[in-house]
């Protein structure tokens, strides 16, 4: 293969003192990309715990990683589900505990999470056309904190694979947008119905 490869073109910064540095946009609007909100991992990679790790350890790395989620992985490294930190710190864990008859140290993390099978999935080529209005109707629509994004295998595009997720908490917090507190809402579907704006 005999490619021709052009060198980019470099700008001199001789006289120049300082550079602003882009920073993450904190607040967004409806008519943004959706994109904005992807945690994507291929350009960052997941945070990450075993399938078969107790649910007291995934704690603790969870706090000390200081997410409010993780991907569960198995031992091939393929994506089972996700673990919110409300799942590990929250009643689940004991209900799950007290459902299966089994003591809280011995529960899993598998036992815990919410299941690839159980959460609502959308196409990257979607989101790339989306806007962060689209993402809020998606959310209202699905009722889940968590969007699975998927995207082609380059190298066997019949088959897809995890490209990163959408959370709602993130939107939430990003969205520039006054919430009416007199409400008290816990899921993000409530959440949404309270925001107030253009959706």
């Amino acid at each position: 293969m005999n490619s021709v490869f052009n060198a980019l073109p470099v700008q001199d910064l001789a006289r120049t003192g300082a550079l602003p540095t882009a920073k993450p946009l904190s607040h967004i609007g409806s008519e943004d990309s959706a994109v904005h909100l992807l945690t994507d991992f291929s350009e960052q990679s997941s945070s990450v715990l075993s399938s078969d790790m107790s649910v007291s350890e995934a704690k603790l790395w969870m706090r000390l990683a200081d997410t409010s989620f993780k991907v569960v992985e198995n031992q091939a490294g393929d994506c089972l589900g996700i673990l919110a930190i409300e799942d590990v710190n929250g009643e689940k864990a004991m209900s799950v505990a007290n459902r299966q008859g089994v003591a809280l140290k011995d529960l899993r993390v598998r036992d815990i999470m919410r299941s690839v099978s159980e959460l609502p999935a959308i196409h990257y080529r979607d989101l790339r056309a989306a806007t962060v209005g689209d993402l809020v109707s998606t959310f209202r629509e699905v009722h889940e904190e968590f969007l699975l994004v998927l995207d082609h295998d380059r190298h066997q595009p019949s088959r897809s694979y995890l490209r990163g997720l959408v959370c709602a908490r993130e939107l939430l917090q990003r969205l520039d947008l006054s919430i009416d507190l007199e409400h008290r809402a816990t899921k993000f579907y409530e959440i949404v119905h309270v925001v107030k704006g253009g959706f």
